[in-house]
């Protein structure tokens, strides 16, 4: 079995290698009617509802974010547990809830960048390796490269997740990448992209940043399958790890995934959660795939 694991791997990252090539964006069904989530993952992109899942598109898919009638993505065409400067920026634009033009509008990235976000008309990507947030115009033109940890003597944070909350820039510090292991933390920027405040999150290797209607932050206490908020204890979702998280309109949206060393991750199963305004389990829909971001449509 991990023999055949590891030939389907080859072959995807070869027709990724292929894609980034030529510049092709590989949509295999544009059609997103019906859907109340996308669910980006390192196994395609996959629209999802109560009633089932399709996949949209082929390709290791990161940060997934929407403007307007645009959606912005983060594709790595480089094997994703290896670093390589095959990253690239993706645009979809809708028509009527379809795809109807798909074009990359950045590339040449460093393929471990993560989520993304729409701020003051730019793209913000979160560049995790090198600790950076890396900023395009709306059609791909850099702008610039902001570094909150300047000093070369900061340790390694594994930023994951950028949002901005209430006037401000916030970022999640997932911190789980060393010994000892260290609580996550949601770091707050100041005009100059610098940490002004740091805020310790009661979880591990945590994702996301989301407020919802009433002010309150969400993120996945991802190491320990909950939800974590500012207001209130913990929520038990799962017993698997949870990562993407989205406000639909029914509830919050969460993905979760089987957890593994990052060599095996694109091969690992996951799923889309949606809970009612009560955080009650509605519908749990199953993936080939582990959601790395999430969006509601």
């Amino acid at each position: 079995m991990q023999d055949g694991f590891a030939s389907e791997r080859s072959i995807r990252a070869a027709l990724a290698d292929r894609a980034y090539a030529a510049d092709q964006v590989r949509i295999c069904d544009p059609d997103l009617r019906g859907f109340e989530c996308l669910a980006a993952s390192r196994n395609g992109l996959f629209a999802v509802g109560p009633h089932g899942a399709k996949r949209i598109a082929f390709g290791f898919f990161f940060g997934v974010r929407q403007r307007g009638n645009a959606l912005f993505l983060f594709e790595s065409c480089g094997v994703p547990s290896a670093r390589s400067d095959k990253g690239r920026i993706v645009r979809l634009r809708l028509d009527a809830g379809v795809i109807a033009d798909a074009a990359v509008i950045a590339k040449g990235l460093d393929s471990q960048c993560h989520q993304l976000a729409v701020i003051d008309s730019c793209i913000c990507l979160v560049d995790t390796a090198n600790q950076a947030i890396r900023r395009f115009t709306l059609d791909g033109a850099p702008v610039d490269v902001r570094h909150p940890f300047a000093d070369a003597s900061a340790p390694y944070h594994h930023v994951n997740s950028i949002a901005l909350v209430r006037g401000q820039v916030a970022i999640l510090l997932h911190n789980g990448t060393s010994e000892p292991r260290r609580p996550s933390e949601l770091a707050w920027l100041d005009a100059d992209w610098r940490p002004v405040r740091r805020q310790r999150l009661a979880g591990y290797c945590c994702h996301d940043i989301l407020e919802d209607a009433q002010g309150v932050l969400w993120h996945c206490g991802s190491m320990s399958g909950t939800l974590l908020r500012s207001a209130g204890p913990p929520v038990q979702v799962s017993d698997r790890m949870t990562r993407g998280l989205a406000m639909g309109r029914r509830g919050l949206i969460v993905g979760t995934s089987l957890f593994g060393v990052r060599a095996v991750r694109a091969d690992l199963p996951g799923s889309v959660i949606f809970l009612d305004s009560n955080l009650r389990k509605m519908d749990e829909i199953e993936l080939p795939a582990a959601p790395t971001d999430l969006i509601a449509l």
